[in-house]
């Protein structure tokens, strides 16, 4: 195993409090990473072997674990039984998964009185957190129900979820709390990354206006962000467009016209093609889709985290 851990990015505003999605094994992220965003983990397929910090153990279906912010993880299928004649283990949404921000959890905890128990879990998932099977059995429904609620029910079962998890007396601590790692390299990215979530919706943004923010040349600034993000500047910027109009298709009844300029295209055409390209369907055939079937929709979901999701080195 890569003993050094893949930065995850969430290039998705985090602005519904939470991201709630499956996805399949592989995906981009299932190697050894970690990501400043909690993380509420649920396997649904497979068994194999976890790796969370300094901890290595076994798991299998129905798993739960929550990690804290910037704790290495990953979760690695045993292919003895199931591997493909191309040596490829392929398994359709392993994965549910909740992630949400520390400024999300803070809130929380800051202006509610009754999140006492979230803040012990909070400070408990620093090291990792294995919960009980029992615990599990029970989050399970919830889990999957939170993937489909909308409105005021999307937060109600988010908030059920994590009172099961905090009552849970039997969970346990996988590792040792690791170090706090942020150097300037790092502090430099997240306002890089800050400041394209705060204007990603302005048209005329620009990698050259980030670059001259950050007193950098562009050149220079170009060769910075691929070697930490791994794509362009100009590929996040789209990722982040295309993510949020995603959103928008499913919960909104805004036009596509209104949504390709709100997410800061301004071009239609231009908006319709990068749209295909990540998600492989018509942003109209996208919004049709959303409410053929929950299968559907969750499928929808899928192909979104991958489009939201990005590997740092």
């Amino acid at each position: 195993m890569n003993t050094r851990p893949l930065r995850e990015v969430i290039a998705t505003p985090l602005d519904r409090d939470f991201l709630v999605f499956c996805h399949d094994y592989p995906f981009n992220y299932t190697g050894w990473h970690y990501h400043p965003e909690f993380e509420i983990h649920l396997i649904r397929r497979s068994s194999g072997l976890r790796y969370v910090g300094t901890h290595v153990g076994q798991f299998d279906v129905g798993d739960l674990v929550m990690t804290g912010a910037n704790l290495p993880h990953m979760w690695v299928t045993d292919g003895a039984r199931d591997e493909l004649p191309s040596g490829r283990i392929e398994i359709a949404e392993r994965d549910l998964v909740i992630q949400f921000s520390g400024a999300f959890a803070h809130k929380c905890v800051t202006e509610f009185a009754d999140c006492a128990a979230f803040s012990t879990l909070l400070d408990e998932s620093r090291a990792g957190i294995k919960f009980s099977d029992t615990a599990s059995q029970a989050a399970w429904p919830l889990l999957h129900e939170l993937l489909t609620a909308t409105g005021m029910n999307r937060l109600i079962t988010f908030f059920r979820i994590i009172s099961l998890l905090s009552d849970d007396s039997a969970r346990q601590p996988l590792s040792l709390v690791l170090p706090k790692t942020d150097g300037i390299q790092m502090k430099r990215l997240n306002n890089i990354l800050n400041y394209i979530a705060e204007n990603y919706s302005r048209s005329d943004l620009s990698c050259r206006e980030i670059a001259e923010r950050e007193h950098m040349q562009l050149s220079a600034f170009s060769r910075f962000f691929d070697r930490h993000v791994r794509c362009t500047c100009l590929e996040y910027l789209n990722r982040m467009r295309i993510y949020k109009s995603c959103q928008m298709l499913i919960e909104t009844d805004s036009s596509v016209t209104a949504i390709a300029y709100d997410v800061g295209y301004d071009s239609l055409s231009t908006f319709n093609r990068n749209f295909t390209r990540y998600m492989g369907v018509s942003p109209t055939k996208f919004r049709s889709d959303r409410t053929s079937s929950p299968e559907s929709l969750n499928a929808h979901r899928n192909r979104m985290s991958g489009v939201g999701h990005i590997a740092l080195a």
